[in-house]
């Protein structure tokens, strides 16, 4: 696990005051240095200041290709299946990002110190829709460089998953199948607009002729050197996001619908 310093131990604390109030943190230095490690000690100290994983996280965001990072999440909200999910925005923010991806939840755990692409796809049980809400800690936070943004969290706000459904499908799929997937956000704002953003294979991993879940093997070695004494590494039931399909900006008042082609959609509100 890392072990902050001094220096990372003062981002920590402001960024959990930050968390707390809801209030938005601007460095008074500009963005000083800060290397990756330093960036996963931040998240540690966090989640740590926080009380977020008492018995390590459930839930972890991984993503891209040559540089892949990750973060593990602190809250994850089922979608209801009748009605739209009302997701409030905070006070005097009027439009946020969201992001369209596919999450798999563990029906085993692979093995962190050998795991490898083919081991880590036979571990997976489910998968279902998920949409992030894109959110920061820090004033002008998503243009902040790339570390600090991996240190507020991968700049994660939230999490909202569909229903599930077995992922042998997907973890069968030939990259051929991966280029077909579709994938949808469609957006009707308070004044009756519908905007419909489309993708197909439009995961970064599949337009650089890479897997889209190759990241895996690379969070079951990071995980279990980031978790505390309580658990180590990824386990059973543990959800993993995958990286974005399609990235949206949407409104307060909008309506906002959330589709792969073969799974059941997420609806959500934004109030």
């Amino acid at each position: 696990m890392p072990h902050p310093n001094h220096h990372t131990q003062d981002i920590a604390q402001t960024l959990a005051t930050a968390h707390r109030t809801g209030t938005a943190w601007q460095p008074t230095e500009g963005w000083p240095e800060i290397s990756a490690a330093d960036a996963y000690a931040i998240q540690a100290a966090v989640a740590a200041a926080l009380g977020w994983f008492p018995e390590g996280p459930r839930a972890w965001k991984v993503g891209g290709t040559t540089d892949i990072s990750a973060a593990p999440l602190p809250e994850v909200r089922p979608s209801p299946t009748a009605s739209p999910a009302t997701w409030a925005l905070p006070a005097g923010q009027d439009e946020v990002l969201i992001e369209a991806e596919l999450a798999f939840r563990l029906a085993s755990a692979p093995a962190a110190q050998k795991a490898d692409l083919p081991d880590a796809l036979a571990c997976l049980g489910t998968v279902c829709v998920s949409v992030e809400l894109i959110g920061t800690r820090l004033a002008e936070g998503l243009s902040a460089p790339p570390n600090w943004k991996l240190a507020d969290q991968g700049v994660h706000a939230g999490l909202l998953i569909g229903e599930a459904q077995p992922a042998a499908r997907f973890a069968a799929f030939t990259q051929t199948d991966w280029q077909a997937q579709a994938c949808h956000i469609r957006v009707q704002s308070a004044d009756g607009t519908v905007a419909l953003h489309e993708g197909r294979g439009s995961h970064p991993a599949i337009l650089a002729g890479m897997h889209p879940l190759g990241t895996l093997p690379w969070l079951a070695r990071h995980a279990a050197g980031q978790l505390g004494p309580h658990a180590s590494g990824l386990r059973t039931s543990d959800l993993i996001t995958t990286g974005a399909w399609l990235v949206v900006k949407v409104r307060r008042g909008d309506v906002v619908d959330v589709g792969f082609e073969g799974l059941p959609g997420v609806r959500l509100h934004m109030a």
